[in-house]
């Protein structure tokens, strides 16, 4: 009797055990899901008119990067990380947009890893812009960047004027025009521009 309770006690843990994992499966897919919709891109990354934190990174090349590095012109600037799936469905359109574009902003790759494992991501996938990573939390959360590859078109004066999800061609067209309109906009109202204090991020 006691091997058939015993038998019986470890078959209702792994049933126990199976339906927690199933159940954590699926609130984790909520949670992407969720991030998906408008309403998870309005939360996710920094207000619209907020000034972007400014950040110290190197390149893969070893040189300091920062938000003055892009001075002169918008800077679209992507988060994206070597293990993201769909950062490397972008990269060909990213590679496309960024050279017809050269002449009207920067673009910058923020990579979310170990210099390394950026460096081998940007030669696998023949990434042709300017990239430069991070290996900790700071930077994403300094710019409440959740998701990836998630992007920010900053104007020329280092002020957010648009934001959301970069997973193709389509999405870098809607970020520029977007980011472009409200800068037009706000330029209009006597050129006024955020007085969020500067952040600094270092690595």
């Amino acid at each position: 009797m006691s091997g058939v309770w015993l038998i019986s006690y470890l078959v209702l843990w792994a049933v126990v055990l199976f339906q927690g994992a199933v159940i954590f499966v699926l609130l984790r897919q909520l949670g992407v899901i969720y991030l998906g919709t408008a309403q998870g891109v309005a939360r996710d990354g920094l207000d619209i008119g907020t000034r972007a934190p400014d950040f110290a990174l190197s390149n893969l090349a070893g040189e300091p990067v920062s938000l003055a590095t892009f001075r002169g012109l918008p800077l679209l600037l992507i988060f994206g990380s070597p293990s993201c799936e769909p950062c490397k469905g972008l990269i060909p359109d990213l590679n496309v947009f960024s050279n017809e574009r050269r002449d009207e902003l920067h673009v910058l790759f923020l990579s979310h890893g170990e210099a390394d494992a950026t460096e081998r991501f940007a030669r696998e996938q023949g990434l042709q812009v300017p990239v430069a990573s991070f290996p900790d939390d700071g930077l994403a959360n300094a710019y409440k960047a959740r998701v990836t590859p998630f992007a920010f078109f900053i104007d020329a004066e280092g002020v957010i004027q648009a934001k959301g999800l970069a997973n193709n061609r389509e999405h870098l067209e809607m970020l520029v025009r977007s980011g472009t309109e409200t800068h037009a906009k706000s330029a209009g109202r006597n050129g006024a521009t955020a007085d969020e204090p500067v952040q600094t991020v270092s690595r």
